[in-house]
């Protein structure tokens, strides 16, 4: 799959992959995470493939973000990362 302009496809995380953060089944995550698969080539931020970013859920009028494949896979626009992870 070829990424277009300033699109990321990002892999989401689960918290079993996160490794870093211990949060209780209670506890709701407000911000997903994920690994970044693939970059468009006008991406202007310093994100490069293999990068964890931080990123908020969709907003309510859009519904999901489009997925690629059995789900685990998203396709972002630049502008709704956050953060990079350390």
């Amino acid at each position: 799959m070829k990424i277009l302009h300033k699109g990321l496809l990002v892999e989401k995380l689960t918290r079993q992959q996160l490794g870093k953060v211990v949060l209780p089944d209670s506890v709701e995550d407000d911000w997903f995470r994920g690994k970044v698969i693939s970059i468009g080539p006008d991406i202007e931020q310093d994100i490069k493939v293999g990068d964890i970013v931080i990123f908020p859920p969709p907003p309510p009028h859009l519904g999901n973000y489009p997925t690629i494949g059995d789900g685990g896979y998203i396709i972002l626009s630049e502008n709704m990362i956050l953060a990079l992870e350390d």
